[in-house]
């Protein structure tokens, strides 16, 4: 998996502490790219460590396989 950093001019609430940011931690792999928005601000440095993109995945992809069953 790879995994990376960029910044945008549009800002999102933190998937972690809620707080708007602009910063965004990607993860790549099998041509699928998964861009989360996470803040790195000094109230809450954590926020990069603490977010787990494997839980995100599988409950992600169950609401996938869901839906593709009920269009089916």
């Amino acid at each position: 998996m790879r995994v990376w950093h960029s910044s945008s001019s549009e800002s999102k609430p933190c998937l972690v502490c809620g707080k708007k940011t602009a910063h965004y931690k990607i993860y790549e792999q099998s041509n699928i790219c998964v861009r989360v928005p996470l803040c790195d601000s000094m109230d809450r440095p954590n926020c990069y460590s603490e977010f787990d993109i494997k839980r995100m995945a599988a409950r992600f992809l169950t609401d996938v396989k869901k839906t593709v069953r009920v269009e089916v």
